[in-house]
């Protein structure tokens, strides 16, 4: 339960994150990070990416009592997901919002929207990525970016001088 929901962050780079969880999977540790979407996203690395390198730094580490290094990075894609049975369309809600996607290349769409919609269907998927240098390096790019962008706010509040 200590590393569920970790909040944490980069004296280094001054940059604070929440990390999902840190877990060991076949013997490596890491940072494990849920997403509940359609896909994987590169922005996802760049996320994770941050969190590995901010929870790698040894202040950070020994703060938060860390056991061991981190090693790695894994996201857990959580979808659920409705299809219709008669144009094949796919039904996605999420926060109060749903998307519907044509189903079979478009070529055929329910009259009407009237669709009928399947049971709710559930997929799973578990990815490690563990090179880190270019989404590191691609995230602290971003950074400098926001920081640039956000020059006036940010010299208001003390955080560039």
């Amino acid at each position: 339960p200590k590393f569920i929901e970790l909040r944490f962050w980069s004296p280094r780079h001054r940059y604070s994150g929440t990390a999902d969880a840190l877990v060991a999977i076949n013997g490596k540790f890491g940072v494990l990070d849920i997403k509940t979407s359609s896909g994987f996203w590169p922005e996802y690395n760049l996320q994770t990416a941050a969190y590995v390198s901010a929870l790698q730094e040894f202040d950070t580490k020994r703060s938060l009592a860390i056991p061991r290094d981190i090693e790695t990075r894994w996201i857990l894609r959580i979808n659920q997901h409705r299809i219709c049975a008669k144009c094949g369309a796919v039904l996605r809600e999420k926060g109060g919002r749903s998307k519907i996607k044509n189903g079979r290349g478009g070529l055929f769409v329910c009259e009407n929207e009237k669709h009928e919609w399947g049971s709710l269907k559930g997929e799973t998927e578990l990815r490690e990525f563990p090179y880190l240098y270019k989404d590191t390096r691609a995230f602290m790019a971003a950074k400098i970016l926001w920081e640039w962008e956000n020059d006036y706010w940010l010299r208001q509040i003390g955080y560039l001088k």
